[in-house]
């Protein structure tokens, strides 16, 4: 079967040689003196493709290098044209594998260490500085050449500053790009297209950077350097925004608005002043782009850890529930069994006890079984388990409130309360039980309503708990009373008598919110609460050594 053209490893690399000498092709003309484009995009290619694919990056630009190593393009003697004919990517393969293994420049596949980053882009930038010092030295022009070249020595700063900016240029923007996450083109496109970065580039940078470069265009001299300086400000309010992703896209755009607008002038200082300061920027930017960055995803981590917390807290108090269930389940088979053999124990010696001994054990058993049947009930009720939530808030608190003498109403509203995770029925009726005791303790009212909502809003579902009291004449129970009936409600419904601020952070588990009303007559208690279901989320990556910057 024929190999596709992803599989066959030769068409690849012809595919690599024609897509970087045709880039190449074309960025030549432009990459000056002061704005050496190239630098930048072979550095990119180094660091981006495989070992595998060096040797056709260095045959696709031996063409190119030849051609512009002519006599036709620089007659600048036998020794300039054979050192510029060697392909410069050459000399910086050595650093950038030097990088690569011994300084840990990729830690993992989507992770890039930027220190290393930082100085294998000044190695580089160094060696072919260095090479073209040489070269520039070794320039031998024929006699009664007009504009006769002799080189300078400030122009190995102006040289290492005019690769230093190509690279700039370049390399942030693709090391962005290679770090996209893989998916479908037309995924990708429709996500850079909803990224709030591109939109903000279309509607301020682009805008911005259009006006100040017409300005520099008509501006007079003295002015020109403070427009450019002007140039990086948009760039710097999206690095403060969104990292160094931002960094990328807005110094690459800042800086070919300036360097295009730029003469090239060997040796001349305002010229290397301004590569100085574009440099110095950039630089800042980009290293501040990966600090924010930083701190983005560890804010992100923390969110994740938050959310992973409050979920494990909800599964945990979820876990009670069963056992509490459980517990309740057993023990009222245990009680029914010491019923059983404690009546069948009387039945047998109750001609052996007189009568009235016989009743006060009758009654101490009947007693006995109250109290069980009371403590069950408490920690799970059966109505609960046989007929669901709304039996539970309907019968078993309303059997509680009438024990004490307060009339009690409930509401059901709503749909989809039967597809709420038990967990929050759980917690719905622990907190109906809470807030009930809680309402007690603040009056004696005369009436109490619960109301239960449940609903679907943006694919979420919620509900919602109303507990209101009211009373219908001006008559108020005494302190001890009402303390002493809120502790018998409490023992009935198995609450734990919480307050208003424990009541707030039980819904805010739920990532909800809890609402008190007092007036003179009523009382209300409202709760919110949503049902967080299991959501797969991508675990970042562990967050690196603080001291260390890292790009991702």
């Amino acid at each position: 079967m024929q190999k596709s053209i992803t599989e066959n490893t030769w068409l690849r690399q012809i595919a690599v040689f024609v897509a970087y000498g045709t880039i190449y092709t074309l960025l030549r003309p432009y990459s000056v003196g002061i704005w050496h484009i190239v630098s930048g995009l072979r550095l990119s290619c180094l660091l981006l493709l495989p070992y595998r694919y060096w040797p056709a990056l260095a045959l696709a630009e031996l063409g190119p290098s030849i051609y512009y190593a002519s006599p036709e393009q620089a007659p600048f003697g036998l020794a300039w044209q054979i050192g510029n004919s060697i392909p410069s990517i050459l000399f910086a393969m050595p650093i950038v594998a030097w990088c690569k293994r011994k300084l840990g420049l990729f830690p993992s596949k989507h992770l890039i260490r930027a220190k290393a980053l930082l100085i294998c882009i000044a190695l580089s930038d160094a060696i072919w500085t260095a090479i073209t010092t040489i070269l520039l030295i070794a320039v031998v022009q024929p006699a009664g050449t007009p504009n006769h070249y002799q080189f300078q020595s400030v122009q190995i700063v102006q040289i290492f500053l005019g690769r230093y900016a190509g690279i700039l240029t370049v390399l942030p923007i693709a090391l962005a790009l290679r770090l996209e996450r893989p998916q479908p083109w037309r995924d990708r496109f429709f996500n850079w297209i909803s990224n709030p970065l591109f939109q903000e580039s279309i509607v301020l940078l682009l805008p911005s950077l259009a006006v100040l470069y017409w300005l520099n265009l008509h501006a007079p001299a003295e002015i020109k350097p403070v427009i450019r300086m002007t140039m990086l400000l948009p760039a710097a309010w999206l690095t403060m925004k969104h990292g160094w992703r931002a960094a990328a896209v807005g110094t690459m755009a800042a800086i070919i608005c300036i360097f295009l607008n730029m003469e090239s002038r060997i040796g001349d200082l305002d010229v290397i002043g301004a590569q100085a300061f574009i440099a110095f920027s950039v630089t800042c930017l980009f290293v501040l782009g990966i600090r924010v960055s930083m701190q983005n995803a560890m804010e992100e981590q923390e969110r994740a850890d938050a959310k992973a917390a409050v979920k494990l807290a909800q599964q945990g108090m979820y876990l009670c529930e069963l056992r509490m269930r459980q517990a309740s389940q057993t023990l009222e088979k245990a009680a029914g069994s010491l019923q059983l053999t404690q009546t069948r124990l009387l039945n047998r010696f109750k001609h052996m006890i007189p009568p009235v001994e016989g009743q006060s054990y009758y009654k101490e058993m009947a007693t006995t079984q109250s109290q069980v049947h009371q403590l069950v009930e408490s920690m799970h009720p059966t109505a609960w388990r046989e007929r669901g939530l709304p039996a539970a808030l309907r019968e078993t608190i309303g059997r509680a409130l009438d024990e004490a003498g307060i009339a009690y109403r409930f509401e059901l509203k709503g749909r989809g309360l039967s597809q709420l995770s038990p967990s929050v029925h759980a917690a719905i009726y622990r907190l109906a039980c809470e807030a009930v005791v809680y309402a007690v303790t603040k009056h004696a009212w005369s009436t109490i309503t619960i109301s239960l909502r449940g609903g679907l809003s943006h694919g979420q579902r919620w509900s919602t708990l109303r507990v209101e009291g009211k009373v219908d004449h001006t008559e108020t129970a005494q302190p001890a009373q009402g303390k002493q009936l809120s502790q018998q409600l409490a023992a009935k419904l198995g609450a734990n008598s919480l307050g208003v601020v424990a009541l707030r952070d039980y819904a805010r588990l739920y990532d909800g919110e809890l609402h008190t009303l007092t007036k003179s007559d009523a009382f209300r208690i409202t709760a919110l609460m949503h049902d967080i279901g299991q959501r797969t989320q991508e675990p970042l990556a562990a967050s690196p050594a603080s001291l260390e910057l890292y790009i991702r």
